[in-house]
């Protein structure tokens, strides 16, 4: 098996060298400007492929854009589902700004982690096991190990992680597996693997559909999952017997822990924060008229609005905490309705719509497969947003937004 780590160390004039040559996408042959219309924000738009075609970021708790500015990851589906034929299987996909080429790097798996220092990414199938993509060299697919042996005596694996996340030295990954039994009962084992070594360390075994679990960004021993569809079911003799919302929790091994809500007592699309310090989520209007971006502080167990932004489902936060980018359905959410982003200033309380109301990208009869929302998240350090934008011709498109000059709107 070839080694997965390799120790990277840069001064700055070496720095400096490895980024020559790297375009910015206002600068980049792959990319063509945006005006919304409505706020005057000024996005970069990824050109590949046919224009029915669909370009979308990646899922927003892994960054899509490499710090050095040289690689974007996104994904790529063939074909417009509106028209006969439809959308085809969807790829993952490789742009590198400094050679301004496009690659495909095969049939999406799931989400994947994206190394944003050391330019490369690591990913799951449930069959095959963990790969390493190195980012100057994306067509070479590395095998890391395999499915761990103890998962698989237990039935059909079919999830390893909603969206991965591996810890600080990059040589463990999370995962909050489902399990088809023999039986035909799911289980949802959450635990740790070693990609080096393929050994399985399980953690716990919930009773309820555990997903969307995100190792914290500080601290290993430490992960942050949900409670999926938790307003049905056992989620709703939870609240009948409780009062709240069980949606998050965090994890440690043999334990875990809910963190209400307080204020909203509903949460959803919960992130960590880039320090790991905290962590934000949405409370998106269930059963009550409160719609904002909320925060959890770890040390101190408070919680407080970091954005009021009517409707959020999404948010990422900026790594130094002072803005908050989230998207809003304005009116009735489903799968490919209408969309607009929103780029909130922590420090004035104003903000500015990065893009405007887009209209349907299919009708609510007959919705997306395409999983087409927005997912905002701060990439490069702060220095822009990328988004999937959708059309009502039927197709999405990848935005790459500069966030100086929304910080300018929003004093």
């Amino acid at each position: 098996m070839k080694p997965l780590f390799k120790t990277i160390l840069l001064g700055g004039a070496l720095l400096a060298t490895a980024c020559q040559g790297i375009k910015t996408p206002e600068q980049s042959k792959l990319f063509e400007p945006f005006v919304d219309p409505e706020s005057g924000v000024v996005s970069y738009v990824l050109k590949y492929g046919a224009p029915d075609d669909n370009r979308q970021s990646i899922y927003f708790t892994s960054k899509s854009m490499t710090n050095d500015g040289r690689f974007l990851v996104f994904w790529y589906t063939e074909g417009n589902e509106k028209k006969p034929g439809g959308a085809g299987p969807r790829h993952q996909m490789l742009a590198d700004l400094k050679t301004d080429k496009v690659y495909d790097m095969g049939l999406e798996t799931m989400t994947p982690f994206v190394e944003i220092n050391q330019d490369y990414m690591v990913y799951g199938d449930t069959k095959r096991g963990f790969f390493r993509r190195n980012f100057t060299d994306p067509l070479n697919e590395i095998k890391l190990c395999d499915v761990p042996a103890e998962l698989q005596a237990i039935g059909d694996v079919r999830r390893l992680a909603t969206h991965l996340t591996l810890t600080s030295d990059r040589k463990r990954a999370f995962l909050d597996t489902e399990i088809r039994t023999a039986e035909g009962q799911n289980r949802y084992i959450q635990g740790m693997l070693d990609l080096e070594t393929g050994a399985w360390d399980q953690w716990n075994e919930t009773e309820w559909n555990c997903d969307h679990g995100q190792v914290n960004p500080a601290d290993d021993s430490l992960a942050m999952v949900a409670w999926e569809n938790a307003w049905s079911g056992l989620g709703k003799e939870y609240m009948d017997s409780t009062g709240l919302y069980p949606r998050m929790w965090l994890m440690r091994k043999g334990e875990k822990t809910m963190i209400p809500a307080k204020t909203i007592n509903f949460a959803s699309h919960e992130i960590w924060d880039d320090d790991g310090k905290g962590f934000s989520w949405c409370g998106h209007g269930y059963m009550v008229d409160e719609h904002c971006v909320y925060h959890h502080d770890l040390a101190t167990g408070e919680e407080e609005v970091w954005a009021a932004v009517p409707g959020a489902r999404h948010n990422s936060c900026s790594p130094d905490n002072k803005y908050v980018v989230t998207d809003q359905a304005p009116e009735t959410w489903w799968r490919g309705g209408k969309w607009r982003v929103a780029f909130y200033n922590r420090e004035t309380g104003k903000y500015v719509w990065l893009y405007s109301t887009r209209e349907p990208l299919m009708p609510q009869d007959n919705q997306s497969r395409l999983h087409p929302d927005p997912h905002p998240h701060f990439v490069m350090n702060g220095k822009y947003v990328v988004s999937t934008a959708n059309n009502a011709d039927g197709h999405m498109d990848v935005f790459v937004t500069p966030v100086a000059q929304m910080i300018e709107m929003t004093k």
